[in-house]
Protein backbone atom coordinates (compact mmCIF):
# COMPACT_ATOMS: atom_id res chain seq x y z
CA UNK A 1 0.00 0.00 0.00
CA UNK A 2 1.16 3.19 -0.84
CA UNK A 3 2.22 5.38 2.21
CA UNK A 4 -0.05 8.62 3.54
CA UNK A 5 1.08 11.31 2.19
CA UNK A 6 1.46 13.00 5.53
CA UNK A 7 3.61 10.30 7.17
CA UNK A 8 6.37 12.55 7.58
CA UNK A 9 4.39 15.53 9.21
CA UNK A 10 4.08 15.89 13.05
CA UNK A 11 -0.08 15.82 12.77
CA UNK A 12 -0.51 16.07 17.18
CA UNK A 13 0.64 18.42 19.59
CA UNK A 14 -0.75 21.08 21.20
CA UNK A 15 0.90 24.23 23.12
CA UNK A 16 0.18 26.75 26.06
CA UNK A 17 -2.00 28.74 23.39
CA UNK A 18 -4.75 26.23 22.80
CA UNK A 19 -5.25 24.50 25.85
CA UNK A 20 -5.50 28.03 27.50
CA UNK A 21 -2.69 28.07 30.00
CA UNK A 22 -2.88 31.01 31.75
CA UNK A 23 -5.15 32.98 34.14
CA UNK A 24 -8.20 31.54 35.02
CA UNK A 25 -11.40 33.54 34.77
CA UNK A 26 -12.96 35.04 37.73
CA UNK A 27 -15.82 33.46 39.26
CA UNK A 28 -19.10 34.98 37.89
CA UNK A 29 -22.63 33.62 38.16
CA UNK A 30 -23.03 34.84 34.72
CA UNK A 31 -21.03 32.22 33.11
CA UNK A 32 -22.45 30.07 30.48
CA UNK A 33 -22.20 26.35 30.51
CA UNK A 34 -19.49 25.26 28.28
CA UNK A 35 -19.40 21.38 29.36
CA UNK A 36 -21.34 20.33 26.54
CA UNK A 37 -20.99 20.25 22.98
CA UNK A 38 -23.79 22.55 21.33
CA UNK A 39 -25.76 23.83 18.12
CA UNK A 40 -24.18 26.64 16.66
CA UNK A 41 -25.89 29.29 14.98
CA UNK A 42 -23.51 31.96 12.84
CA UNK A 43 -24.43 34.53 9.88
CA UNK A 44 -23.22 34.46 6.13
CA UNK A 45 -22.56 36.97 4.59
CA UNK A 46 -25.95 38.17 3.73
CA UNK A 47 -28.67 39.31 6.26
CA UNK A 48 -30.70 36.06 6.85
CA UNK A 49 -28.85 33.48 9.33
CA UNK A 50 -27.24 30.10 8.00
CA UNK A 51 -26.44 26.83 10.47
CA UNK A 52 -23.33 25.14 10.30
CA UNK A 53 -24.16 21.48 10.23
CA UNK A 54 -20.88 20.19 11.91
CA UNK A 55 -21.19 16.12 12.74
CA UNK A 56 -20.08 15.44 16.14
CA UNK A 57 -19.48 11.92 17.86
CA UNK A 58 -20.99 13.27 20.78
CA UNK A 59 -24.96 14.15 21.33
CA UNK A 60 -25.73 17.95 20.82
CA UNK A 61 -27.33 20.30 22.66
CA UNK A 62 -28.95 24.15 22.33
CA UNK A 63 -27.34 26.94 24.44
CA UNK A 64 -29.20 28.21 26.89
CA UNK A 65 -29.43 31.85 26.56
CA UNK A 66 -31.12 32.69 29.55
CA UNK A 67 -29.05 35.72 30.30
CA UNK A 68 -28.29 36.59 27.01
CA UNK A 69 -30.28 39.89 27.08
CA UNK A 70 -28.92 40.65 30.31
CA UNK A 71 -24.96 40.33 29.04
CA UNK A 72 -25.93 42.43 26.46
CA UNK A 73 -27.55 45.08 28.52
CA UNK A 74 -24.41 44.77 30.80
CA UNK A 75 -21.23 47.11 30.76
CA UNK A 76 -17.87 45.78 32.42
CA UNK A 77 -15.58 48.56 33.96
CA UNK A 78 -12.59 47.06 33.00
CA UNK A 79 -11.56 43.47 31.12
CA UNK A 80 -10.53 41.64 34.10
CA UNK A 81 -14.75 41.08 34.61
CA UNK A 82 -15.07 39.76 31.14
CA UNK A 83 -16.05 36.43 30.60
CA UNK A 84 -13.03 34.32 29.11
CA UNK A 85 -13.67 31.89 26.52
CA UNK A 86 -12.84 28.09 27.31
CA UNK A 87 -11.99 25.63 24.62
CA UNK A 88 -12.36 21.94 24.58
CA UNK A 89 -9.47 19.96 23.07
CA UNK A 90 -10.76 16.82 21.64
CA UNK A 91 -10.69 15.08 18.33
CA UNK A 92 -14.00 16.17 17.04
CA UNK A 93 -14.05 19.26 14.89
CA UNK A 94 -14.11 22.53 16.48
CA UNK A 95 -16.84 25.40 15.88
CA UNK A 96 -16.27 27.40 18.90
CA UNK A 97 -19.26 28.56 20.50
CA UNK A 98 -18.83 30.37 23.41
CA UNK A 99 -18.21 33.74 22.33
CA UNK A 100 -17.37 36.35 25.25
CA UNK A 101 -19.54 38.67 26.71
CA UNK A 102 -17.59 41.47 25.34
CA UNK A 103 -17.84 40.28 21.60
CA UNK A 104 -20.24 40.65 19.37
CA UNK A 105 -23.59 39.13 19.68
CA UNK A 106 -23.49 35.42 17.98
CA UNK A 107 -25.16 36.17 15.50
CA UNK A 108 -22.76 37.84 13.76
CA UNK A 109 -20.40 36.01 14.35
CA UNK A 110 -18.97 33.17 11.14
CA UNK A 111 -16.18 30.84 12.72
CA UNK A 112 -13.96 28.51 11.13
CA UNK A 113 -14.49 24.31 11.87
CA UNK A 114 -11.49 22.59 12.00
CA UNK A 115 -10.88 18.89 12.43
CA UNK A 116 -7.57 16.76 12.86
CA UNK A 117 -6.73 13.92 10.63
CA UNK A 118 -8.02 11.32 13.74
CA UNK A 119 -11.40 13.36 12.94
CA UNK A 120 -11.31 11.44 9.86
CA UNK A 121 -9.34 8.05 11.25
CA UNK A 122 -10.88 4.51 9.65
CA UNK A 123 -12.35 4.07 13.61
CA UNK A 124 -14.41 6.89 13.87
CA UNK A 125 -15.95 6.52 10.22
CA UNK A 126 -19.56 5.05 9.36
CA UNK A 127 -19.64 1.91 7.41
CA UNK A 128 -21.88 2.03 4.57
CA UNK A 129 -21.73 -1.52 3.28
CA UNK A 130 -20.23 -3.37 0.55
CA UNK A 131 -21.04 -1.35 -3.00
CA UNK A 132 -23.68 -3.06 -5.08
CA UNK A 133 -22.71 -2.13 -8.77
CA UNK A 134 -18.90 -3.47 -8.86
CA UNK A 135 -17.50 -5.94 -11.31
CA UNK A 136 -14.16 -6.13 -9.99
CA UNK A 137 -13.28 -7.23 -6.23
CA UNK A 138 -15.67 -6.73 -3.29
CA UNK A 139 -14.80 -2.51 -2.52
CA UNK A 140 -17.12 -1.59 0.80
CA UNK A 141 -17.48 2.17 1.62
CA UNK A 142 -16.82 4.44 4.71
CA UNK A 143 -17.57 7.50 5.37
CA UNK A 144 -17.72 10.88 7.36
CA UNK A 145 -19.20 14.44 7.06
CA UNK A 146 -17.07 17.49 8.49
CA UNK A 147 -19.87 20.10 7.11
CA UNK A 148 -22.49 20.52 4.77
CA UNK A 149 -25.16 23.06 3.02
CA UNK A 150 -22.40 26.37 3.61
CA UNK A 151 -22.45 28.75 1.25
CA UNK A 152 -25.11 31.16 0.67
CA UNK A 153 -26.69 29.03 -1.81
CA UNK A 154 -26.24 26.05 1.08
CA UNK A 155 -23.62 24.03 -2.00
CA UNK A 156 -20.78 22.99 0.08
CA UNK A 157 -20.22 19.86 1.45
CA UNK A 158 -17.11 18.48 3.14
CA UNK A 159 -16.19 15.24 4.60
CA UNK A 160 -13.90 12.22 4.33
CA UNK A 161 -14.52 8.97 2.60
CA UNK A 162 -12.60 5.66 2.36
CA UNK A 163 -12.78 2.57 -0.27
CA UNK A 164 -11.24 -0.70 -0.28
CA UNK A 165 -10.27 -2.43 -3.63
CA UNK A 166 -12.56 -2.98 -6.47
CA UNK A 167 -13.75 -1.22 -9.74
CA UNK A 168 -17.03 -0.33 -11.09
CA UNK A 169 -18.82 2.18 -13.58
CA UNK A 170 -19.97 5.27 -12.63
CA UNK A 171 -22.92 5.93 -15.64
CA UNK A 172 -24.72 8.83 -14.03
CA UNK A 173 -23.99 12.31 -14.66
CA UNK A 174 -22.41 13.84 -11.40
CA UNK A 175 -24.51 16.37 -9.89
CA UNK A 176 -21.75 18.58 -8.28
CA UNK A 177 -18.49 19.42 -8.61
CA UNK A 178 -16.05 17.11 -6.57
CA UNK A 179 -12.34 18.33 -5.34
CA UNK A 180 -10.56 15.56 -3.01
CA UNK A 181 -7.18 15.29 -1.61
CA UNK A 182 -5.49 11.64 -1.45
CA UNK A 183 -4.36 10.99 1.64
CA UNK A 184 -3.45 7.30 1.17
CA UNK A 185 -3.85 4.59 -1.54
CA UNK A 186 -4.33 4.80 -5.41
CA UNK A 187 -6.84 4.29 -8.11
CA UNK A 188 -8.23 6.18 -11.26
CA UNK A 189 -11.20 7.12 -13.04
CA UNK A 190 -11.55 6.33 -16.46
CA UNK A 191 -13.80 8.66 -19.18
CA UNK A 192 -16.28 7.53 -21.57
CA UNK A 193 -14.05 7.58 -24.18
CA UNK A 194 -11.26 5.12 -22.41
CA UNK A 195 -8.80 8.37 -21.23
CA UNK A 196 -8.04 7.03 -17.89
CA UNK A 197 -6.96 10.01 -15.08
CA UNK A 198 -4.60 7.72 -12.02
CA UNK A 199 -3.79 9.14 -8.84
CA UNK A 200 -2.01 8.39 -5.40
CA UNK A 201 -1.33 9.66 -2.07
CA UNK A 202 -0.57 13.38 -2.08
CA UNK A 203 -2.19 14.41 -5.50
CA UNK A 204 -5.70 16.22 -5.67
CA UNK A 205 -8.43 15.66 -8.16
CA UNK A 206 -11.54 17.42 -9.64
CA UNK A 207 -14.38 15.91 -11.19
CA UNK A 208 -16.30 18.54 -12.49
CA UNK A 209 -20.13 18.34 -12.53
CA UNK A 210 -21.28 16.43 -15.67
CA UNK A 211 -18.39 13.43 -15.54
CA UNK A 212 -19.07 10.31 -15.76
CA UNK A 213 -17.33 7.20 -16.94
CA UNK A 214 -15.75 4.74 -14.38
CA UNK A 215 -13.63 4.14 -10.84
CA UNK A 216 -11.25 1.77 -10.08
CA UNK A 217 -9.83 1.74 -6.44
CA UNK A 218 -6.32 -0.31 -6.84
CA UNK A 219 -4.94 0.55 -3.26
CA UNK A 220 -7.70 1.39 -0.38
CA UNK A 221 -8.20 4.83 -0.47
CA UNK A 222 -8.53 7.53 1.78
CA UNK A 223 -9.43 11.20 1.11
CA UNK A 224 -10.35 14.22 2.25
CA UNK A 225 -13.24 16.17 -0.28
CA UNK A 226 -15.74 18.74 -1.01
CA UNK A 227 -18.83 19.19 -2.96
CA UNK A 228 -20.45 21.88 -5.01
CA UNK A 229 -23.71 21.00 -5.75
CA UNK A 230 -24.41 24.13 -8.40
CA UNK A 231 -26.36 24.96 -11.59
CA UNK A 232 -24.97 23.78 -14.40
CA UNK A 233 -22.24 26.21 -15.74
CA UNK A 234 -22.43 26.90 -20.13
CA UNK A 235 -19.17 25.99 -21.56
CA UNK A 236 -17.83 24.57 -18.59
CA UNK A 237 -14.99 21.14 -19.17
CA UNK A 238 -16.44 18.06 -17.46
CA UNK A 239 -12.64 16.41 -18.32
CA UNK A 240 -11.24 15.04 -14.64
CA UNK A 241 -7.98 16.99 -13.34
CA UNK A 242 -5.28 15.19 -11.19
CA UNK A 243 -2.21 17.65 -10.08
CA UNK A 244 0.42 16.06 -8.01
CA UNK A 245 2.22 17.15 -5.27
CA UNK A 246 5.28 18.02 -7.96
CA UNK A 247 3.29 20.04 -10.37
CA UNK A 248 3.32 22.78 -7.34
CA UNK A 249 6.86 23.09 -7.06
CA UNK A 250 8.09 26.23 -5.63
CA UNK A 251 9.48 27.48 -9.45
CA UNK A 252 5.98 26.32 -10.51
CA UNK A 253 3.98 28.72 -8.17
CA UNK A 254 3.22 32.51 -8.61
CA UNK A 255 3.45 35.19 -5.84
CA UNK A 256 0.21 35.63 -4.20
CA UNK A 257 1.26 38.58 -1.48
CA UNK A 258 4.31 39.45 0.80
CA UNK A 259 4.83 40.41 4.32
CA UNK A 260 4.64 37.12 4.76
CA UNK A 261 5.56 36.16 1.12
CA UNK A 262 3.34 33.71 0.28
CA UNK A 263 3.25 31.61 -3.37
CA UNK A 264 0.18 29.97 -5.14
CA UNK A 265 -1.39 28.58 -8.15
CA UNK A 266 -4.46 27.55 -9.13
CA UNK A 267 -5.09 24.48 -11.43
CA UNK A 268 -9.18 24.69 -11.61
CA UNK A 269 -11.18 27.09 -11.64
CA UNK A 270 -15.03 26.82 -13.75
CA UNK A 271 -16.02 30.32 -12.42
CA UNK A 272 -17.45 29.26 -9.35
CA UNK A 273 -15.26 26.08 -7.81
CA UNK A 274 -11.80 26.81 -7.82
CA UNK A 275 -8.89 24.87 -6.65
CA UNK A 276 -4.61 25.27 -5.97
CA UNK A 277 -2.14 25.00 -3.57
CA UNK A 278 -0.77 27.57 -1.42
CA UNK A 279 2.45 28.03 0.56
CA UNK A 280 2.96 30.96 3.19
CA UNK A 281 6.56 32.01 4.86
CA UNK A 282 6.62 32.51 8.64
CA UNK A 283 3.99 35.69 9.85
CA UNK A 284 0.86 37.52 10.22
CA UNK A 285 -1.98 38.82 8.17
CA UNK A 286 -5.83 39.11 7.86
CA UNK A 287 -7.93 36.90 6.65
CA UNK A 288 -11.74 37.31 5.18
CA UNK A 289 -13.62 35.34 3.04
CA UNK A 290 -16.41 37.43 1.69
CA UNK A 291 -19.01 35.43 -0.53
CA UNK A 292 -16.15 32.75 -0.42
CA UNK A 293 -16.57 29.29 1.15
CA UNK A 294 -13.49 27.68 1.18
CA UNK A 295 -11.62 24.24 2.57
CA UNK A 296 -8.05 23.92 3.65
CA UNK A 297 -5.81 20.84 3.98
CA UNK A 298 -2.65 21.68 5.73
CA UNK A 299 0.70 19.88 3.73
CA UNK A 300 2.89 20.48 6.35
CA UNK A 301 3.80 23.38 8.82
CA UNK A 302 2.16 24.84 11.55
CA UNK A 303 -0.16 27.97 11.92
CA UNK A 304 -2.83 29.89 14.53
CA UNK A 305 -5.76 30.67 13.02
CA UNK A 306 -7.84 33.11 14.86
CA UNK A 307 -11.03 33.96 14.60
CA UNK A 308 -12.64 37.55 14.52
CA UNK A 309 -13.91 37.09 18.35
CA UNK A 310 -9.88 36.01 19.59
CA UNK A 311 -11.09 32.30 19.60
CA UNK A 312 -7.94 30.30 18.44
CA UNK A 313 -6.64 26.91 16.75
CA UNK A 314 -3.48 25.45 16.32
CA UNK A 315 -3.52 24.30 12.60
CA UNK A 316 -0.64 21.53 11.48
CA UNK A 317 0.15 18.82 9.04
CA UNK A 318 -2.63 16.86 8.48
CA UNK A 319 -5.73 18.75 9.73
CA UNK A 320 -8.64 19.99 7.67
CA UNK A 321 -10.36 23.34 7.81
CA UNK A 322 -13.27 24.85 6.50
CA UNK A 323 -14.10 29.15 6.57
CA UNK A 324 -17.44 29.73 5.44
CA UNK A 325 -18.59 32.18 3.56
CA UNK A 326 -18.12 35.49 5.94
CA UNK A 327 -15.14 34.85 7.85
CA UNK A 328 -13.17 37.00 8.93
CA UNK A 329 -9.79 36.48 10.94
CA UNK A 330 -6.16 36.33 11.28
CA UNK A 331 -3.81 33.94 10.31
CA UNK A 332 -0.39 33.23 12.40
CA UNK A 333 2.10 30.85 10.23
CA UNK A 334 4.75 30.05 12.86
CA UNK A 335 6.80 27.73 10.38
CA UNK A 336 6.31 28.07 6.49
CA UNK A 337 3.27 26.22 5.40
CA UNK A 338 1.61 24.65 2.33
CA UNK A 339 -1.82 23.75 1.78
CA UNK A 340 -4.02 22.47 -0.74
CA UNK A 341 -7.26 24.21 -1.11
CA UNK A 342 -10.65 24.53 -2.78
CA UNK A 343 -13.12 27.44 -2.66
CA UNK A 344 -16.95 28.37 -4.14
CA UNK A 345 -17.73 31.22 -5.00
CA UNK A 346 -21.55 31.39 -5.81
CA UNK A 347 -23.13 34.21 -8.18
Amino acid sequence: MAPCVLSHFNTRGICGVCVGVGPRPPPSRFRLDLSRPREVTVASSSATLTNINVVSPAQTRTAQNDNSSFLQRRRFKDADSKILETRRFNDAPSVPNDVPASAPPAATLVKFVHAPLSFFALDQMTYKGKRTNVDVGDPEDYTRPLVKDLASDASFSCGSWVCTQGGWDSPNHKKATEWFVVLSGAGAVTDPDGTRHDFRAGDVVVLPKGWYGRWDITEQIHKVWINDAHDDIPGASTTPVVASLASFAPHMLERAGTSPERLARTFFDNGRTRAGFWSCAPGSFPGGKGKTAECVHIIGGTVFLTNEDGSARRICAGDTVVLPDGWTGRWDVVERTEAVWASVTPP
